[in-house]
């Protein structure tokens, strides 16, 4: 009998350390090991934006691992010279850009543009958990940075969904480390619903620095807040808008509720949405006055002034009381000897003036932003450092006039602009988020004879949207005149333990990708090759 107790007390002790290292257990977050895979629904499933909470049960939001994506060395604008020797590693960092923080409860969103037909960026449940997802990026870059050390990070714009003071509070707490409180108005939910829970966030290990987006200043990213949207941000009385508000560009026309998140419902069920005639009364939210907007006067200044209020580092993440006072939010810093990061806003500010619906949404420089890049510019290339430039809205990957591309209104051109960028043979690479996508686009010399002259863009994804994206670089010089810029796309890990909520996250972000058709998301990994003098 002792015999067999001793046996089963021996598997149950083989049992219990195999499961522990089960429950411990992570998936690799670096693609060029695993990517997430959105399991295929059927084709018969099909799924439309008011069932989306409820997408489980039709299958769709779920994923599996694949294969990874190998880097490949792109020589495309150094005329096919590449390394012979390791080289030395000069800097290490991550790009975050676009994590969309949403206060959902609030009034002052057009969920109804994406509820009656899809379009994610007007609604999507992943809404609900944008704090817990920037929170497990956090985690993971901070494991990252455990076994190889980063030097900083850079947050690429869209930090903030709407220009809530309380989205942007949300997003430097989660930052800082602090407890989040991720509900508004009643606080309604935050008992016993997991997105409307209370709790304290990791902290980044990693200094980072801060640039501007077009969500960041602007409702929706696309309205200038001017006096009737600031009153309805601090209100208690769902957006009522007309359903052709992206047609007529003008939000104070009336005739159709909007609709909310109810913060009560596990699902976070959509209330008060429909036509106006079709209510006794308008519908009601509690008022709160933390969803006041932060760039109620026009000006950057509420958003840099947040920054400044932050336990973590640097002091004001790139900001300072001079740039406040002048209402500018360019500036340049040096991570390590030798390498400049010019910060460069590069958002539309004027847009309301020109009778253009998308115009905040599109990249643009006046002619004072201009001028101050090429001074830096030609300040680091007279250092002999080598310069990245970091802005919210590429250049070069988008149509000029798109939606999201280089406006045809900015005072600067994109062609001017790319004219300029190429007299510069420092200039490594152009940095950038804003259309939630991982592209990268060399941008050659217009000499074949001076490679040199060329350098990259790079676009680094959303963490709100599929597929949650962040990204890693290494800066090596191989020799006095040959860089590379090794740059990975890596998921955020939802496998470790305590993140559930990231990976119930995910799932919304792949349901609402399959609703439109888009899961098939290009990953770019690679070493990119550039000749300096």
């Amino acid at each position: 009998m002792s015999r067999i107790l001793v046996v089963i007390l021996v598997i149950f002790a083989v049992l219990l350390v195999f499961s522990s290292g089960c429950v411990n257990q992570t998936v690799s977050s670096n693609t060029t090991e695993l990517t997430v895979v959105p399991v295929s629904p059927g084709a018969n499933q099909t799924i439309t934006p008011a069932n989306l909470s409820i997408y489980h049960y039709n299958g769709f939001g779920e994923w599996t691992y694949g294969d990874g994506v190998p880097m490949t060395v792109r020589d495309d604008i150094t005329g096919g010279v590449t390394p012979t020797g390791e080289g030395t590693t000069l800097l290490s960092f991550a790009t975050i850009s676009d994590i969309h923080i949403t206060d959902e409860e609030s009034p002052q969103q057009v969920i109804a543009l994406g509820y009656l037909s899809p379009f994610p960026s007007a609604y999507s449940p992943v809404s609900m958990y944008s704090t817990q997802v920037l929170d497990a990026a956090v985690k993971t870059i901070n494991n990252i940075n455990k076994e190889n050390k980063l030097d900083l990070v850079l947050s690429l714009g869209d930090a903030a969904n709407n220009d809530q003071y309380n989205e942007m509070r949300w997003f430097i707490d989660v930052l800082d480390g602090k407890t989040i409180d991720p509900t508004s108005g009643g606080n309604a939910g935050k008992e016993n619903l997991d997105y409307q829970k209370t709790f304290t966030a990791e902290g980044l290990d990693v200094p980072w620095y801060q640039t501007i987006g077009n969500h960041d200043q602007f409702f929706t990213g696309v309205f200038a807040i001017d006096e009737n949207i600031s009153q309805m941000y601090r209100g208690d009385t769902v957006a009522n808008m007309r359903l052709d508000v992206l047609a007529t560009g003008d939000p104070s026309l009336t005739g159709y509720y909007m609709g909310v998140f109810n913060g009560s419902d596990p699902n976070g069920a959509i209330i008060g949405i429909g036509n106006a005639s079709g209510f006794a009364s308008a519908p009601k939210v509690i008022a709160d006055p933390n969803r006041h907007a932060l760039a109620e006067n026009g000006t950057r200044i509420g958003f840099m002034q947040e920054f400044l209020n932050s336990s973590s580092l640097p002091y004001g993440h790139g900001y300072t009381e001079e740039m406040i006072a002048d209402d500018f939010a360019c500036y340049t810093f040096d991570p390590v000897e030798g390498i400049r990061i010019i910060m460069l806003d590069d958002t539309t500010v004027n847009g309301s003036t020109l009778g253009d619906i998308w115009a905040h949404g599109r990249g643009s420089l006046d002619e004072e932003r201009f001028a101050w890049l090429k001074a830096e510019l030609q300040k680091g290339q007279d250092e002999g450092v080598l310069m990245i430039i970091a802005a919210h809205i590429p250049i070069a990957t988008m149509e000029v006039g798109s939606p999201s591309g280089w406006s045809t209104y900015s005072e600067v051109s994109q062609e001017e602009l790319i004219t300029e960028l190429q007299k510069y043979s420092n200039l490594l690479m152009w940095v950038a988020g804003h259309n939630h996508r991982n592209t990268i686009m060399p941008i050659e010399s217009p000499d074949p004879e001076h490679p040199e002259y060329g350098f990259w863009v790079v676009e680094t994804s959303s963490l709100r949207d599929f597929p949650q994206q962040f990204r890693t670089f290494e800066i090596t010089r191989y020799s006095d005149e040959l860089i590379g810029i090794k740059t990975v796309c890596v998921d955020v890990d939802v496998d470790v333990e305590g993140d559930a909520l990231a990976e119930k996250s995910r799932s919304y972000s792949i349901a609402a990708a399959q609703m439109v058709n888009h899961t098939d998301v290009a990953i770019e990994n690679g070493e990119l090759l550039v000749l300096v003098k």
